[in-house]
């Protein structure tokens, strides 16, 4: 996954589904570009290594903190992505999420 596959989809809503039946949307509310980094030297060949990195912020309801981890977010194409999400910020509008591609 690369930024530009996330840019069209900035302010669309993905869903997570818990077993219960609940349903916890996310707002992707933006969409940024992080400082490139060199590569180590002891970085092994077999690993990808991303030269472009960047981190998503959602946006989820207020009350309703996920674990930060890994979580199947579902679009609205009904492609399910497992992204990591780490809680980062609260306040009255909701609880904000961030992903880190690095």
């Amino acid at each position: 996954m690369e930024m530009n596959d996330f840019i069209p989809n900035k302010g669309n809503t993905y869903r997570v589904y818990f077993a219960d039946g609940t349903v916890l949307e996310l707002c992707l509310t933006a969409i940024e570009a992080l400082s490139p980094r060199e590569k180590p030297n002891i970085w092994p060949e077999s690993l990808p290594f991303r030269n472009e990195p960047f981190s998503l912020i959602f946006q989820g309801p207020p009350g309703i903190r996920l674990e930060d981890g890994c979580v199947p977010l579902q679009d609205d194409n009904d492609q399910v992505l497992q992204i990591g999400l780490s809680a980062f910020a609260e306040d009255e509008k909701g609880i904000y999420y961030q992903a880190i591609f690095n």
